[in-house]
Formats: C-alpha cells, structure tokens, sequence
C-alpha cells in the first residue's frame, strides 16, 4: 500500500509541476513522496540483513545491490524532486535522508530537508 501510494504522490508532483511550470512546491511534494519511500525501502533491506541499515559508509548505494538479483531501489529512487541525490546518515536515532533542496550540492545546504526515521524534520541541524 505504502508503494501504492507513494507512486500516485510522485505522479500528481509530477503532475502538478507541470500545470503550474514546475514550482519548487511541487518538487518539495516530491521530494517528500520520495523520502518516504526511501525509508520504506530502508526497512526492505533492514528485514533481509539481519535487522541492521546500511552504515553511513555504504550509504543509500547499499539499496542498489542486488540481493537474490533484485535491488530494492533504483537509481531514480536515491535523488529528490530536483534530480540531486539524497544524502544519508545512520543516526542513533535511525536513518536520516537528506534533500538539499532546489540549490543542490553547489547551495551550502540553505534549502534543506531532513527526515528522520520518514518523519519530516523541522531543522537539519544537530541531528545526531
């Protein structure tokens, strides 16, 4: 249902960006459908490796391997409403997925959004 769900969010952002010229708005939607199915697919790989998420080192790339030639993600998956890769850090707290927003990489980070364990955070910083 969670999969359902998020690919009818994905299709109305996309929808939706391209009725209104593709507004940040719609790409934040994405972006949050997005993250959302990333950590449902964080708890995929949790189930299949001995209830562990992959270690900040092997970082959302660990959900490309192919387990019984099946990768739990795509490629598509790992970037947010702006085509800029998600970053992720495994936290005390549980997985940590962050957008960087419509400046990407190259903006210092000024437009970020933080989830944690898939809720939307109020701040990025200080999460430890």
């Amino acid at each position: 249902i969670i999969i359902v769900l998020a690919i009818i969010g994905t299709l109305v952002g996309i929808i939706v960006a391209r009725l209104t010229g593709g507004t940040d708005t719609a790409k934040l939607g994405i972006t949050d459908t997005k993250a959302y199915t990333l950590q449902s697919k964080l708890i995929q790989y949790q189930l299949s490796h001995d209830n562990k998420f992959p270690t900040t080192e092997q970082g959302l790339q660990a959900l490309l391997e192919t387990a019984g030639g099946v990768s739990i993600a795509t490629e598509d998956d790992l970037k947010d409403g702006w085509a800029n890769p998600f970053e992720y850090k495994l936290t005390s707290k549980g997985p940590l997925i962050t957008s960087l927003g419509k400046e990407g990489p190259a903006g210092g980070g000024s437009t970020s959004v933080c989830y944690l364990n898939g809720k939307k955070q109020d701040k990025c910083e200080n999460i430890e």
